[in-house]
Order: structure tokens, then C-alpha cells, then sequence
């Protein structure tokens, strides 16, 4: 194998005629991904419902303060009910 082939990296992933079956088939980029497909940002993560009580992680999301205390206590007891059983 010559050593241009081992670092060919400026093919991209799809041949031409492939992004135009794409474009067909699922539209361009800036359709699929319309407002309608994006969070606002006072919704919570967890239930999509507008914030009450707000919560934020160190990563800036934002939970209603009862969401992600039941979703950590069921991932708490998920956690401790998987090391019951795998014991």
C-alpha cells in the first residue's frame, strides 16, 4: 500500500451522487433542523414542560427541581436493584 493511501483523509464519508439521493430523500440541512426540532431554553430536559422551580447542572441544563430529584432517585435505586443481582 503506498503512503498516500494510508493518510487519504480529504475523501468525504459520501460520493456526490450519494448527498444528492440524500437531499432528495431527507432535504437540506436548514429544513431538518427547523425551529420546531430545538428546546427552548425555559423548557426542562426532562419533562419538555416550562420550568418550575429551576434547576441547573454544572454543564448549564435546566430541570425542574422535582424532575431531577425523582430521576436521580430512580437511577439510585436502578444502580443499588443491578448490584443486588449481579452479587
Amino acid at each position: 500500500m503506498s503512503r498516500h493511501s494510508k493518510n487519504n483523509t480529504a475523501n468525504s464519508v459520501f460520493t456526490y451522487a450519494e448527498k444528492k439521493m440524500l437531499v432528495k430523500e431527507y432535504g437540506v440541512k436548514t429544513a431538518r433542523i427547523g425551529q420546531d426540532s430545538q428546546k427552548v431554553f425555559e423548557q426542562c430536559v426532562l419533562c419538555l414542560s416550562t420550568v418550575k422551580e429551576p434547576v441547573s447542572c454544572l454543564k448549564g441544563h435546566v430541570f425542574c427541581r422535582e424532575c431531577i430529584m425523582s430521576n436521580m432517585l430512580l437511577q439510585k435505586k436502578s444502580i443499588a436493584a443491578q448490584q443486588v443481582n449481579g452479587e
